[in-house]
């Protein structure tokens, strides 16, 4: 089973958050890797200012507890960056 780097999957939830804000399971899906480096990876682009995470009770689409992320004007600049390295 082949394991993506760190990097890229940092790199890949910055590039989605500048489309729109995501939930978990959504960035999960479209990166195509499991919830737990998904959770993991945004906690700590908290912690470097990158990213926001906002608990919401019951999500509109499905009732359940979710947590959606969304870059911050710090992770914004960082996203538009990498962009243009590609």
């Amino acid at each position: 089973m082949f394991k993506r780097k760190t990097q890229e999957v940092r790199k890949g939830i910055l590039m989605l958050l500048k489309e729109k804000p995501l939930t978990y399971t959504q960035i999960q899906n479209k990166l195509s890797t499991n919830y737990d480096s998904v959770k993991n990876n945004c906690e700590e682009l908290q912690l470097y200012e990158l990213v926001a995470i906002n608990i919401i009770d019951r999500h509109p689409e499905n009732g359940k507890p979710s947590f959606d992320v969304h870059l911050t004007n710090r992770g914004l600049e960082i996203a538009k960056k990498l962009k243009k390295k590609e």
